[in-house]
């Protein structure tokens, strides 16, 4: 039996592996009806007398939002075998030549609540009430009907707008004692779900594989990346060129640098740059402003007429000596300060 168990589980890992969250191309919808098949494994509690075995469910739940849910379950699991003794029976019961075995059967309606994870995996936890019932195939033993508490947690993987992969642990806790045992059952379990109601086209307008319902940026151009909600991705690269005392000249040292943001600029539609030029405190400060500019502008200029950048994509800004990132009293410092600087943000796109 536990061998069976642990090939169960190494299903229920593979299969999640195989279905990992992707984008919002399909997810939980609100106002939408739930058929929900699984299948999986019990695990009594040793004082029930029952061993563990296989255990099939049917549910129908009601979404009333894309976070909240009721449903009704009903579990069966036919023929566990006796396992043990009933806390309240004789140490030794005759086997009577045959072996003896139990159906139990399992009901709840439950309260879920799903987390919307903008992707085609949802999470849910689950709590509700119901009841317990055991057949009980051995004469001595009495059948056991009790009132009961429910809780679990999954999750759901869509496939596309109507059928998902569901996983879920769930545990029940009866209320009423038989023969000396409180009948509690830990059960995991696997199947399908089947979302009726919702649109399996998934209208996407702008083909960014996000459906319109969950779209928040509609209208993205094509070919550019986006996030769960629809939004296109950016991406930013940064840049830092030094300048000689009282120079505006950018050094072919840095040339690099400035064709690195080049080739950003021209492969991310939108970007923009602005170009910031500063100076250390030597000077008089109407001389720095001016000398800053001149290094913005030294930059902007490299960048269209060396690189290509359209020229209405940068602009140039001189801050003077009024932006210092070190100290102006020594060498070392000042040269830190004398710089030019950006920060480009831009859209990304596929290659």
């Amino acid at each position: 039996m536990k061998n069976k168990i642990f090939i169960f589980l190494a299903i229920l890992f593979a299969a999640a592996a195989l279905c990992l969250p992707g984008k919002a191309s399909a997810q939980m919808d609100g106002e939408t009806l739930h058929i929900s098949l699984m299948g999986g494994y019990l695990f009594p509690n040793n004082r029930s007398a029952l061993d563990n075995g296989a255990v099939y469910g049917l549910g129908l739940g009601y979404n009333f939002t894309k976070n909240w849910g009721i449903e009704a379950f009903g579990y069966y699991a036919p023929s566990l075998d006796d396992d043990g003794f009933l806390p309240n029976t004789p140490a030794a019961l005759p086997s009577r030549g045959r072996q003896y075995s139990n159906d139990v059967t399992m009901a709840r309606l439950s309260g879920l609540y799903h987390f919307d994870t903008g992707t085609n995996f949802t999470p849910y936890v689950s709590l509700g009430v119901g009841g317990n019932w055991i057949a009980r195939d051995r004469p001595e033993y009495r059948d056991y009907s009790s009132f009961a508490a429910n809780a679990g947690l999954g999750f759901k993987v869509f496939f596309n707008e109507v059928v998902a992969l569901r996983l879920e642990v769930n545990d029940t806790w009866s209320f009423r004692k038989a023969d000396g045992a409180r009948f509690t059952a830990p059960m995991v379990s696997a199947g399908l779900t089947f979302q009726v109601g919702a649109n399996p086209a998934c209208p996407d307008s702008d083909g960014d594989g996000v459906c319109d319902a969950y779209d928040k940026c509609p209208g993205t151009p094509a070919g550019y990346k986006v996030d769960a909600d629809g939004c296109p991705l950016t991406v930013s690269i940064t840049m830092d060129i030094k300048f000689d005392f009282d120079k505006a000249a950018v050094k072919n040292q840095y040339l690099p640098e400035v064709e690195k943001v080049a080739d950003f600029l021209n492969a991310h539609p939108g970007s923009t740059a602005v170009v910031e030029g500063h100076t250390d405190s030597r000077g008089n400060d109407a001389y720095n402003q001016k000398l800053s500019e001149r290094r913005a502008e030294a930059v902007r200029d490299t960048l269209t007429t060396k690189f290509g950048v359209a020229a209405g994509k940068v602009s140039a800004v001189g801050y003077g000596e009024a932006r210092p990132i070190a100290t102006n009293d020594t060498a070392e410092g000042r040269a830190e300060n004398r710089r030019v600087v950006g920060v480009f943000t831009g859209t990304d796109v596929d290659n």
